[in-house]
């Protein structure tokens, strides 16, 4: 499916179902989940075959020699190659059209195709982009289904939702109730034009909650209360906590910290389902408690550990909800304190990675090689990054500002000896020529905030014309949290 040109924005509204819909609902998404499968399939042994011939062979080994930069010419003749062997967009959807037909009382064809599409993106992303795989959907991980444009199979009028089967003899068809706009925004948010619909399920404690998603034409409503407003602000951001400075506030806060009780729930419970696989599956575990590698296992799930799987699920829900929320009041937030937003890029992919190197401690024990693939997942600092850009982009702004990180470092420079100073990651401090000891992460904000024109290094005028009003929002938060009744994380080196 071709790209739409220009912005858009979605509007969630509850679906108001009855149990009879959620039957046909919950069919339609088995169906299509079999579907998504059973076309990755089949593309999947239609590209190896095509991979195997020499002409794909001598072709893949000659991108591989050529340098990235000079490869342009040749992925557009591996895609003239794929698409002359039935290996494109459009082929996906004649693919899928032929698998549909036996589920066409139910499904409609641009409901089949705008899966076909997704089919194709994830295809697209392993051949061209930086995909290591194509994947298939689990068992009830499929969470939505989408038309390809408003009022074809899926049309909304006057609070009702129609989704139509396909043209047979006997489509099935269902209307559903949608919930009333409650606010200013969602009613004018509704005025404007639908491109296409949505449904959404989201597994709330013992059933599925279904939603309705309107992709609209242009920007969202920017809400009264959340309006932007002008100037520079600097954030350093963490895996687990964010450091925001500007002229209206300097802040230190631990990421979607809201999470944490939930999630040392939900780390219980893991533990309660692990210990009832290892007592319903003893055979297949070594003796050393690792799990048996290399033949067939047939697992056995007690009702103790599927009551534990259902409470996990549940919090992981939550969780998500609850990040996300969290995570958007934090980008309303930043945006009142200014609209220039100055970061420094981190590599979350690199950071998720377990360490290459075996290391020993000084007791002599190996240490872990895990590193921040848990915080990341908690805490997903990188959708803040994306909710923020969006924000700006919404508002009409260039979007963020990123700095060269190998030639700022902004965690090492002194603006007032104008030296760099290497620091251990453990030093939560940073002390400056003029004997000031400011917090690690506030002080890279700041730096930040005063980026030069190159994004290379900081502005030394701009550091000098707005450190002492720094200094004294840095003293004034870092008592604030000193007087917090609550044990911070330790990044934030305060007692």
């Amino acid at each position: 499916m071709a790209k739409s040109e220009g912005p858009r924005s979605v509007l969630t509204l509850p679906l108001l179902t009855e149990p009879w819909q959620e039957h046909i609902l919950e069919k339609r998404f088995k169906i299509m989940e079999h579907l998504y499968n059973s076309l990755v399939s089949f593309e999947l042994k239609k590209l190896r075959r095509l991979q195997q011939t020499p002409e794909y062979r001598e072709l893949d080994k000659l991108i591989q020699d050529t340098p990235k930069d000079k490869r342009k010419p040749l992925y557009n003749k591996r895609t003239k190659l794929l698409r002359d062997n039935h290996f494109s967009e459009f082929a996906f959807k004649d693919d899928i059209t032929t698998m549909q037909k036996h589920f066409v009382a139910h499904i409609a064809t641009h409901i089949a195709h705008r899966t076909a599409s997704d089919v194709w993106r994830a295809f697209d992303k392993y051949l061209f982009g930086n995909g290591n795989s194509v994947h298939f959907k689990r068992r009830g991980t499929l969470d939505s289904l989408a038309n390809q444009k408003a009022g074809t199979s899926m049309s909304y009028k006057e609070h009702l939702l129609s989704w139509n089967g396909g043209q047979c003899k006997n489509p099935i068809n269902i209307t559903i109730k949608v919930a009333y706009p409650q606010t200013d925004y969602e009613r004018e948010m509704l005025s404007l034009e639908h491109k296409y619909y949505r449904v959404v399920r989201k597994w709330v404690k013992t059933r599925y909650k279904y939603y309705l998603q309107i992709t609209l034409a242009g920007n969202s409503v920017v809400k009264k209360k959340h309006t932007v407003k002008e100037g520079r602000v600097g954030i350093d951001i963490g895996t687990q906590s964010i450091a925001i400075v500007s002229d209206r506030g300097v802040h230190l806060y631990e990421l979607a910290d809201r999470v944490n009780t939930n999630h040392k729930r939900m780390l219980y419970l893991q533990r309660k389902m692990d210990a009832s696989r290892r007592s319903t599956n003893p055979d297949n575990y070594n003796a050393d408690g690792t799990i048996k590698r290399g033949i067939k296992l047939r697992w056995t799930y007690s009702n103790h550990y599927k009551r534990y799987a259902a409470q996990v699920r549940q919090l992981q829900r939550k969780n998500a909800d609850i990040r996300k929320l969290q995570h958007y009041e934090l980008a309303n937030e930043i945006l009142q304190m200014g609209n220039e937003i100055y970061v420094e890029p981190m590599e979350y992919k690199a950071l998720q990675k377990r360490a290459k190197e075996t290391t020993v401690n000084a007791k002599g024990r190996y240490n872990r090689k895990k590193r921040f693939g848990k915080s990341l997942a908690n805490k997903a600092p990188a959708t803040l990054i994306l909710i923020l850009e969006s924000k700006l982009k919404n508002s009409g702004m260039e979007g963020l500002h990123k700095v060269d990180k190998w030639e700022y470092k902004a965690s090492q420079y002194d603006h007032l000896s104008k030296q760099y100073h290497k620091k251990k990651l453990s030093q939560r401090t940073t002390h400056l020529e003029n004997g000031d000891t400011v917090q690690r992460d506030l002080y890279a904000a700041f730096l930040l905030m005063n980026a030069g024109t190159d994004l290379k290094s900081p502005d030394q005028t701009l550091c000098e014309q707005t450190y002492e009003r720094f200094k004294q929002l840095h003293d004034m938060e870092i008592a604030r949290l000193k007087s917090e009744n609550k044990t911070h994380l330790s990044s934030f080196g305060v007692a």
